[in-house]
């Protein structure tokens, strides 16, 4: 007879086999025997229990067809789970004996689908397959509750079931408890499961990289936990080397080359592997000294005792090493609570083997509190309901599946074939194993097919199965495993043969709505149906492909339309080298199915075990167990989803007779007592905080009478710590450490005094960041109010509390100032010529200078003396422009001033006459400007004083005007002599009787002088011609009736300009009484400077403040920053920022001018010829003397505009000299902040940082990326530390250093600009061009990409290890081998690669979150980053689109400018800060975007241009069903609406309304342009047929 032995491993797994099952019989003799002591934690996994589930069917009419009554068959192996094998390869087998000999078996050669052919009917068919294939559905149950593991032995328990990488972590005071007590000893951490014990690791990880150059290993018993941990670790800890080790690595053939281990470890600081692999390299080879690794933290540390490889790690060396006195590394132990309180008789082994004291944080009031609300179980009993007749047949897809079994040539296997042709004594009994077994995996990839579409039958319906196998066949056929794809490899002709094989499948889809459902899902859809309320719900199951299909029927079944949106998530590990199959139906969209959980897009969710613990879910008021919970800590889990009021939990069960039910209904009264011995517990906390504490004493304000208590400190404190900032991924909530008068860890539940320390943001001053309890308290609740009134108090003292108690809105020093919105009343405008007026009446003395008028060509030119009676200011160029788009120049050219006795020279009567006397009478007056002409005889009588002759224009190198003395002598340029009158058609402008003028006469063709002349900015084009006319004449006039001057035509050019130089002398007359009077101070000497600086873009002058306003704005940011920074060193970002607020505001600089008295000086009228008329010297006085009663004594200005001229001033004290007379400029306006010199300012906070703060290790390469090197580390410390990085004993986050490099950023950027010049013009950027170039560089989107990009390289050495043959791998089962695996040694080569850590990699933080948003962000750069680069640095168009698609968090240009603070305030040189710009990037962007004129203007700005005047621009942005966003753009209002453009796919509301900006951009572009196409047109149409065309 022959025996079956059953092998019990430590993981609930077993492996059977039967010598040979013709011979067995019931009676044959069974023998368990145990491979290592064994406690298993469900009677469910007892081997005997899986035994007599697996093997107690005996007889039936199926009896031959049974699992063991198979004749001649090969033995069935269940899978061994805790062989090396199985890490790869899950269906594998586990061979502990050798069986008989094959040769002793017959019918060797048939084929199990052989026996099902006997089989009559469709249920005996279905039955005998279910049978054949019982192996393989153990295998999926057991893998489903089993861990794989790794080289493990010893007394172990079930490892913790670990959740995916988005699991929720933040630094809590229980972690930090733990976290301060592992830098004291070693300890093994002992917390509840879903605590985040791994959090503590992180932190301590965190700690020591900055301790030790040495490595930091983390252990964890299973490759699954290990890839799991590894993935949270490089989340939180990006900036060093971390290496992830496991079997996949083929680390067995690293021995065959020296030093691979010291290569592979070579700049990698942290190592995370499984127990076995570390313990091989440091123990059992030696390849890994143990005093090379400075932390080991060790997972799941309740495993290491007994043979466990890290117990025989620290008995064989750690404990020989210490007890050399040599180095040993620190331990850190992590285990989950409960298992460690059901076998404390194992603790002191533990904490012997591991050389560590176990620690369980103190259990706090808060958290006693959170347990009150359980829901109320329910079970569901479904065997009850009628089952339909349908379900007890075979669906079609499923039987299409059995007839391709059978169908399937065992000989035609690319398996088969390869170990024929290999053909050796090795592959002959593989290949003899493998027919008689049908093992090949092509052949379990089918069986496991038809084996979970069986387990789908049974669970959900056949409609399940005909949909689920529908499915699988679909998915896998289009993932491109296709027949054609033919390639040598073994593997890949797997594919290609099981792609063959599926495709003759050829299943059919099942109806849209789902029918023939299991009584299991009946139940589920009457309790989902049956629910009150608003649902919010998670359904378990055991399955993964049994949540995508629940999930998919829950979505679509009539039942449920309306009330759910559902949508499932499994979770998928990423182990690498790791198989999943394709049969799990595992879907990647998991992590955007939680987020829309989480936002109540969907309100059910049908989940694995992986959403039991750890993930952030919300609270659901429903919770159902479709498959029952595996062990109690699932259903403890499980329950704890459901924390609403009035939730439920739903079990369902087949029969009442279900023995789990009693035991769950048992639990369930158990944990009631539980909670209610915890409300006893609450309720007597409570009365004990009842206690009074009137002798506390209280904080009140002197001046307000306002007040604080005891009883009000803890909500005022939270309330402050809500203001900081609204910076993302921090927790600004205080939190509490609560210890005995010892200091220790003390439990809520404790009798006896206790202390409270709270603990506030790191964003604020370390003296100010923690407060303890005045006095001993018996009651937790008065001990943290004592801390909290202690806090509150501390705050109040530095000034962040105001008089009232509340947080500090106010700046000390700083007078509140009232907003005032739009216009305000000022002072009319100081007009200088009644000054000048009197000076000609009473002075003797005149100053001139001479001034050059030139055309633009330089053909006509003219000097004059310019005189007054008070000192000429020396005024820059002044470029005049006519309607012509010809332009004249002023210039003085720095001719010297000269001061002359007073004589009666004047010119400037003659010259407004030849300019102006067609038009109005010029009176024979004083003007106040004299102009002069030294070369030239000018006056009246010259003006029409000679008879046309056209020798006079032929001849003469002088141009003179023709007057038509018929019309006050009208002037015109000469342009033709005719000699009869031109027909009427030619002439392009008829004079009034042209028609009956004589014929036979002379005439001449005439262009008219120009009305518009004299402009300080050129004459838009709609007031010029866009194409010349075709008729030749512009005016005829008789010869006759004209006559020519006598003098020079440039001298009517300079009469036409008198009005703009009139203009022009009096601006500089303003400028100067302002720089004289009340600038004096400012130092400023330049008064071009001034004159732009006040003058108005609406004034319409030459110049105007708006460029120089631009970097006033900036120079005025930055020197409050420094002042802010300086000044109030206890403040947080949010008040420094919204003291530099008050002080630049808008608001404030109004106020400033008023009070200076600057309103008056500022040039806002602006400069018309239209209707100009004189203004005389007896006008003046008579004004003067005389003023209108009803003369305005105010005008309305713009409240912007009166700042805009502080900056611009300011702006103007830079140019003129500096920061320094920047300051004195700020000082005169803003004298009540206190101002300090810049460097002043700077040594205040470099003396501030401390000097003795070492850099972490893993913060050097840094420096190298930087190009400098501190001299004070903390600086660079602070600057890489993000506000989360809430952890004991850290100085400073990157807050304020952060608002000081922004504006020292912007100041840069700003002046870089300032100086550079327009490629085409060479003349300074226009202060529109200087927006759009500063908005492109110092945005948070630009700034994040430069961050991400900007990286230090390190070398990384990987192991390749090439095997003699594909299936050479020692982790592929034996009959996977070949022979060659035994002969040839394994290659192995070193490759050196690069690894790369941009900036961000250097942060600080502890925020899961942020992790998550690195890795999001840092794969949709990898995708963009192509995209982006190449415009910055080679497109037309600045990627406005691609970085918003980007999406950079705003913490990656937080870093840079950090960066940027703390390279200013440890070097003092600003010069150090542009080193920065230049090497990440920011300098060649900006050269490059002006060089080469880059359109650089927002899609939302422009399209915000094009739409001007049509009704404004409206963004409709909405979220699809599929959680894309899509925007319509509309312009227009009213009925003239129009909807532009809409566009969708964006992933963002913002991502979608760019998208619908650049679509709305190119629509009205291409309108625009075919606009000015039919113009065109219709102008070279008329051209043609000689019709005048103006614009």
């Amino acid at each position: 007879m022959g025996k079956i032995q059953a092998v019990c491993c430590s993981h609930q797994c077993v492996a059977v086999w039967a010598s040979t099952h013709q011979y067995y019989h019931p009676s044959s003799t069974l023998l368990v025997r145990p491979a290592v002591a064994y406690r298993p934690t469900s009677s469910l996994f007892h081997p005997s229990n899986l035994l007599r589930r697996y093997f107690g069917r005996w007889g039936g009419k199926s009896r031959k067809k049974s699992l063991f009554a198979l004749q001649g068959r090969q033995s069935f192996f269940l899978p061994l789970f805790c062989s090396k094998v199985h890490l790869r390869q899950k269906s594998s087998f586990c061979f502990n004996s050798t069986p008989p000999a094959m040769e002793s078996r017959k019918d060797t050669g048939n084929s199990i689908m052989d026996d099902l052919g006997a089989s009559s009917s469709d249920e005996d068919e279905l039955r005998a397959v279910e049978e054949a294939l019982e192996a393989e559905a153990l295998a999926e149950e057991v893998y489903l509750e089993a861990e794989e593991t790794e080289g493990t032995s010893g007394i172990e328990t079930p490892p913790e079931v670990k959740t995916p990488p988005e699991v929720v972590m933040t630094a809590r005071a229980y972690q930090v408890e733990m976290f301060q007590e592992s830098l004291q000893r070693n300890i093994i951490v002992a917390m509840d499961t879903g605590s985040g014990k791994t959090q503590v690791a992180i932190l301590r990880i965190q700690e020591e990289l900055g301790r030790s150059p040495k490595l930091i290993w983390f252990l964890a018993p299973t490759v699954q936990l290990a890839a799991q941990q590894f993935e949270v670790i490089q989340r939180q800890i990006p900036g060093v080397q971390s290496r992830f080790i496991c079997g996949a690595d083929n680390v067995q053939a690293w021995k065959y080359k020296t030093g691979v281990w010291q290569a592979v470890l070579t700049n990698v600081r942290i190592v995370v592997s499984t127990y076995q692999i570390l313990f091989d390299a440091a123990v059992a080879h030696a390849f890994v000294p143990l005093e090379s690794i400075n932390l080991l933290i060790i997972d799941e540390a309740h495993n290491c005792v007994g043979m466990n490889p890290v117990a025989r790690l620290m008995r064989e060396s750690y404990a020989k090493l210490k007890q050399q006195g040599k180095p040993v590394p620190h331990i850190l132990g992590l285990t989950a609570s409960p298992l460690m309180r059901s076998n404390l008789a194992g603790i002191e082994t533990l904490e012997q083997t591991l050389d560590a004291i176990c620690r369980t944080p103190s259990r706090h009031r808060d958290e006693l509190m959170a347990q009150v609300n359980r829901p109320e179980m329910k079970a569901y009993i479904y065997g009850n309901l009628p089952e339909l007749e349908t379900t007890t047949t075979v669906p079609s897809n499923m039987r299409k599946v059995i007839d391709t079994l059978r169908q399937m040539d065992i000989t035609a296997d690319p398996h088969v074939i390869r170990l024929r042709e290999e053909n050796t004594e090795r592959s002959r009994e593989a290949l003899k194993k493998a027919i008689m077994a049908r093992d090949t995996q092509s052949q379990k990839q089918m069986k496991a097919l038809f084996a979970r579409a069986r387990e789908m039958k049974t669970n959900l319906g056949p409609w399940a199965t005909d949909y689920y196998i529908n499915r699988v066949v679909t998915e896998f056929l289009k993932s491109g495993n296709s027949p054609a794809s033919l390639v040598n490899n073994l593997w890949d002709e797997e594919k290609t043969y099981l792609s063959a094989t599926l495709q003759g499948i050829k299943p059919e889809a099942p109806p849209s709505v789902p029918n023939n459902l299991s009584r299991k899902v009946q139940a589920l859809l009457e309790i989902l149906a049956s629910h009150k309320g608003n649902p919010v719900g998670i359904v378990f199951v055991t399955e993964r492909a049994t949540a995508s299909v629940l999930s998919h029927i829950l979505s679509v079944h009539p039942a449920l339309e309306g009330r759910y949106s559902v949508e499932s998530m499994v979770g998928t590990s990423k182990v690498p080298g790791g198989k999943h199959s394709f049969l799990d139906l595992t879907q990647k969209e998991d992590a955007e199915s939680l987020q829309r959980f989480r936002k109540g897009k969907v309100n059910l969710l049908v989940a694995t075990s992986v959403l039991e613990e750890g993930i952030d879910v919300p609270v659901c008021n429903l919770v159902i167990c479709f498959d029952k919970p595996s062990n109690l800590k699932s259903f403890i889990q499980r329950r704890g989803r459901a924390r609403m009021n009035e939730s439920e939990l739903w079990v369902l069960f087949e029969n009442d007779q279900d023995q789990s039910l009693e035991e769950w209904k048992e639990l369930e009264q158990e944990m009631k007592r539980k909670y209610e011995d915890d409300l006893r517990e609450i309720a007597g906390l409570e009365q004990m905080e009842e206690s009074e504490a009137d002798d506390y004493p209280k904080m009140t304000d002197p001046t307000t009478g306002a007040q604080i208590s005891i009883h009000d400190a803890k909500q005022h404190l939270e309330h402050f710590c809500s203001t900081l900032s609204t910076r993302k991924f921090v927790s600004w909530a205080p939190f509490y450490i609560i210890h005995d008068l010892e200091g220790n860890p003390i439990d809520a539940r404790k009798p006896g005094l206790r202390t409270a320390t709270v603990n506030l943001p790191v964003s604020l001053s370390p003296s100010l960041r923690r407060a303890e309890s005045l006095r001993p308290w018996p009651s937790e609740a008065f001990a943290c109010k004592d801390a909290a009134f202690q806090a509150y108090k501390k705050l109040y003292e530095a000034g962040l509390i105001d008089q009232n108690m509340l947080p500090a809105r106010t700046t000390p020093g700083l007078a509140e100032v009232e907003k005032t919105e739009g216009l305000t009343n000022v002072e009319v405008q100081y007009n200088p010529w009644p000054d000048v007026a009197k000076a000609w009446e009473s002075s003797a003395k005149l100053y001139s200078r001479r001034v050059t008028i030139s055309s633009e060509d330089g053909t006509h030119w003219a000097q004059l003396d310019l005189s007054l009676p008070v000192r000429v200011p020396l005024m820059r160029d002044q470029v005049l422009y006519t309607e012509r788009k010809s332009s004249w120049t002023i210039s003085m050219g720095g001719a010297p001033e000269r001061k002359d006795i007073r004589d009666d020279r004047d010119h400037t009567h003659a010259l407004l006459t030849m300019a102006y006397q067609h038009r109005f009478d010029v009176e024979e007056k004083q003007y106040p400007i004299r102009l002069f002409s030294p070369e030239e005889e000018i006056t009246v009588d010259r003006i029409a004083a000679l008879e046309f002759d056209r020798d006079l224009f032929t001849n003469s190198s002088q141009s003179y005007l023709l007057r038509d003395v018929d019309s006050k002598n009208h002037p015109y340029f000469f342009r033709e002599w005719l000699p009869k009158k031109p027909p009427m058609d030619m002439i392009k402008n008829v004079t009034k009787g042209f028609e009956e003028a004589p014929e036979d006469v002379p005439y001449v063709s005439v262009q008219p002088f120009p009305k518009r002349a004299g402009q300080f900015r050129r004459i838009p084009d709609a007031f010029i011609p866009a194409l010349p006319s075709v008729k030749p004449y512009p005016r005829v006039i008789l010869a006759s009736q004209v006559k020519v001057d006598r003098i020079p035509t440039v001298f009517a050019h300079v009469g036409l300009m008198i009005p703009a130089l009139t203009t022009a002398v009096g601006d500089y007359l303003v400028a100067r009484d302002l720089l004289e009077g009340s600038l004096q101070t400012t130092g400023i000497t330049d008064l071009d400077l001034v004159v732009t600086a006040i003058t108005a873009s609406g004034a319409r002058r030459s110049t105007d403040y708006e460029r120089i306003e631009f970097l006033g704005d900036s120079i005025l940011k930055f020197c409050t920053t420094i002042n802010c920074t300086a000044q109030y060193l206890h403040f947080p970002e949010g008040f420094l920022s919204a003291s530099k607020d008050k002080i630049v505001s808008n608001y404030r600089l109004c106020n400033a001018a008023k009070d200076f008295g600057l309103a008056r000086y500022i040039i806002t009228a602006g400069h018309t010829t239209d209707k100009w008329r004189p203004k005389f010297v007896e006008d003046h006085l008579e004004l003067a003397n005389n003023p209108p009663p009803n003369e305005p004594k105010t005008r309305q200005m713009s409240t912007k505009t009166l700042a805009d001229v502080v900056e611009a001033l300011i702006g103007a004290s830079h140019i003129s000299g500096g920061i320094t007379k920047s300051l004195a400029c700020i000082s005169l306006f803003l004298p009540e902040a206190k101002w300090q010199t810049i460097d002043h300012g700077r040594q205040v906070l470099y003396d501030q940082a401390p000097d003795n703060e070492t850099l972490p290790v893993n913060m050097r390469n840094l420096e190298r990326l930087t190009g400098y090197t501190f001299s004070k580390k903390s600086l660079l410390i602070e600057a890489m530390t993000h506000p989360s990085y809430n952890v004991q004993d850290t100085r400073a986050s990157l807050d304020r250093l952060e608002f000081l490099g922004d504006a020292i950023l912007d100041y840069l950027v700003v002046e870089s600009l300032f100086s550079l010049s327009d490629p085409l013009t060479g003349l300074p950027l226009e202060n529109s061009k200087l927006h759009l170039l500063r908005t492109a560089l110092v945005n948070a989107d630009i700034l994040g990409f430069l961050v991400m990009e900007w990286a230090v390289e390190e070398e990384r050495i990987d192991a390749e290890v090439i095997l003699p043959d594909a299936t050479a791998n020692p982790y592929l089962p034996p009959s996977r081998r070949t022979s060659s695996s035994s002969v040839t040694a394994p290659e192995v080569n070193l490759v050196s690669t690069t690894a790369k850590f941009p900036l961000w990699s250097f942060l600080r933080y502890t925020s899961p979150e942020m992790a998550e948003a690195i890795i999001s962000t840092s794969s949709r750069h990898a995708a963009l980053r192509s995209e982006i680069s190449e415009a910055l640095h080679q497109g037309g168009e600045y990627p406005w689109s691609a970085l918003t698609r980007l999406n950079a968090q705003k913490f990656y240009s937080d870093v840079f400018e950090a960066l940027m603070g703390a390279v200013w305030v440890d070097s003092g040189d600003l010069g150090e800060c542009r080193g920065l710009m230049d090497r990440i990037g920011i300098t060649g962007v900006m050269e490059r975007l002006n060089k080469e004129g880059v359109h650089c203007l927002h899609p939302k700005e422009e399209l915000g241009l094009l739409a001007a005047g049509k009704g404004g621009v409206e963004y409709v942005v909405e979220e699809t069903e599929g959680g894309e966003w899509e925007c319509k753009v509309l312009i227009g209002e009213g009925e003239g609406r129009e909807e532009v453009v809409r566009v969708g796919g964006a992933r963002r509301g913002e991502e979608a309304r760019v998208k619908g900006a650049e679509g709305a951009v190119r629509v009205l572009k291409g309108r625009r342009e075919k606009e000015r196409e039919e113009r065109r047109r219709v102008m070279l149409e008329g051209l043609g047929r000689g019709v005048a065309v103006d614009a």
